[in-house]
């Protein structure tokens, strides 16, 4: 065949071409095919704790972390700010399909409501729960005794 000469390709070559650069092009954006990928779930994405005497500790809520990847998943963090403590079972990298569970406490440093975050970071990004409760009063034991009397 010269080069001023046209070839006609089979048609179904040409769809099976095009299947896999649509492929690559759509369901794989960073071109790279059988890369894994990481998927983290976490549940529930908020937790209220409701009302807790000052200066005294809520039972423990627990939040679960799953592994939805296909690969293990590295967790570099797991952390609260505000009024809340955190401890948890998660292993350095999670295996895929596995999950772990965080669990978290409310220990209000004064009365009214108070906000903050479980914060989890791992290869996956970065997840946020949001954490709530209110402080309310402690009572003196004379209320109490006043309370209880009635």
């Amino acid at each position: 065949m010269t080069p001023t000469e046209r070839q006609e390709m089979n048609p179904a070559i040409l769809v099976a071409i095009s299947v896999i650069l649509i492929w690559v092009a759509i369901l794989s954006p960073s071109g790279v095919v059988g890369q894994s990928i990481s998927v983290a779930a976490v549940g529930p994405s908020s937790v209220d704790f409701g009302r807790q005497v000052s200066a005294t500790t809520s039972e423990r809520r627990v939040v679960v972390l799953t592994n939805a990847g296909s690969d293990a998943m590295p967790i570099t963090q797991i952390a609260v700010n505000g009024d809340f403590a955190v401890t948890h079972d998660c292993p350095p990298r999670l295996r895929a399909g596995e999950e772990c569970s965080i669990w978290v406490s409310f220990k209000p440093s004064g009365e009214g409501v108070r906000k903050g975050e479980l914060i989890i970071s791992d290869d996956a990004g970065t997840q946020r729960v949001v954490l709530l409760g209110t402080g309310t009063p402690v009572l003196e034991a004379s209320q109490a005794w006043t309370l209880n009397s009635r």
